[in-house]
């Protein structure tokens, strides 16, 4: 097959994550793949992937759309847009008899504003790919949708190739049975690092630090939070957190992963790869997130008022040494590893699909 990607591919995130590997993935097995990204956005650096192997094109007007729509190899089997610009779904309309145009949806599926591109979709897609069952569901109901729709997930780093995941070590892990807890994640209110820093004092029951790792507008909120709690002891941000080895050997440092996540979300790749290191997670439960659940870990039913109440469930396991992280490591390889979701996405791209855009389930 030839497939066509079209996804922001600048920096690090989880579109960029998405694309690159599901490019190298799918070149691994044979296909031949194109990647399109836009620009740079405003304040932020260039940055292409360098290890790919696949053709990068890049846009950033609607002259540098319509030059690849007629450069773009006649007849693609597949076009795949992953985000929610006017543009991209423009330049999946301007490449010309792409055998099917598939829109991924990598948000939480809901609408965010009346006119919204993700409407495009409806007009030339032939089917829709969600990040999550929670995600599909919302799309479906808000866009819509009666074209053929699936949920896979994205593709996190995929740490078990690039990099050595030794077994996940014996909980817990900090002194005196204290836990050590990690966040990763963006640095914005809804993300809730700050509803941890508040909650502190309830999560210090259990746990004798906690480390936020990501970047994001409000970090400066979030240093003043902490100094005037007096927890610079106890809570820290750490700033960007690394790729490969390095990741894996800092994600092994925590007992615990922690993700109070409340806004209008897709399926974090940050659970994804904390489940393949061993490291169990208590995360809210909305968007595609309940798709993550295993029984080394805690998912609300979307209520962030139920975090606490698991944290504390899950914490006291920990203590009592009934979390498996290698139990933990088998679920994400029968369920979420690199080679089993490049599997889900090259069957979906070669399963049959409506001829003509429009044709209903």
């Amino acid at each position: 097959m030839h497939i066509i990607l079209i996804g922001y591919l600048h920096n690090h995130g989880g579109i960029q994550t998405h694309t690159h590997w599901l490019a190298n993935g799918l070149v691994s097995r044979g296909h031949s793949v194109e990647a399109i990204t836009p620009g740079p956005q405003r304040n932020d650096p260039p940055g292409l992937p360098q290890n790919g192997h696949y053709e990068i094109s890049e846009y950033r007007t609607i002259g540098d759309i319509l030059r690849i729509g007629r450069k773009a190899r006649p007849r693609p089997d597949a076009v795949v847009v992953a985000g929610t610009g006017w543009k991209a779904m423009t330049l999946a309309y301007a490449i010309k008899g792409a055998r099917r145009r598939v829109f991924f949806e990598v948000m939480s599926g809901e609408r965010n504003t009346w006119l919204d591109p993700r409407d495009m979709a409806r007009i030339g897609f032939h089917a829709m790919v969600a990040q999550g069952s929670g995600v599909e569901r919302a799309f479906v109901r808000e866009f819509s949708w009666c074209r053929p729709h699936v949920t896979i997930p994205a593709l996190p780093e995929p740490l078990e190739v690039e990099a050595n995941i030794p077994v996940a070590p014996k909980l817990p892990r900090g002194g005196e049975g204290k836990l050590r807890l990690g966040y990763f994640s963006r640095l914005i209110n809804y993300k809730g690092a700050g509803w941890l820093i508040e909650n502190w004092d309830c999560l210090s029951q259990h746990a004798e630090r906690l480390d936020i790792w990501g970047t994001g507008p409000a970090h400066d909120e979030f240093a003043a939070l902490i100094n005037k709690n007096g927890l610079g002891d106890r809570i820290s941000l750490k700033g960007r957190y690394p790729r490969g080895q390095e990741y894996i050997n800092l994600l092994q440092r925590y007992d615990l992963t922690l993700l109070p996540t409340w806004g209008k979300e897709g399926a974090p790749l940050v659970l994804l790869e904390s489940m393949a290191c061993g490291v169990p997670f208590v995360a809210n439960g909305v968007g595609g997130i309940p798709d993550y659940a295993n029984p080394q870990s805690a998912i609300t039913s979307g209520k962030l008022e139920e975090f606490l109440l698991l944290y504390n469930d899950l914490a006291a396991r920990i203590g009592r040494g009934e979390i498996d992280g290698e139990a933990l490591q088998e679920h994400y390889r029968q369920n979420f590893s690199f080679e089993r979701l490049v599997d889900q996405w090259e069957g979906f791209l070669n399963s049959p699909l409506p001829a003509v855009a429009g044709k209903q389930q």
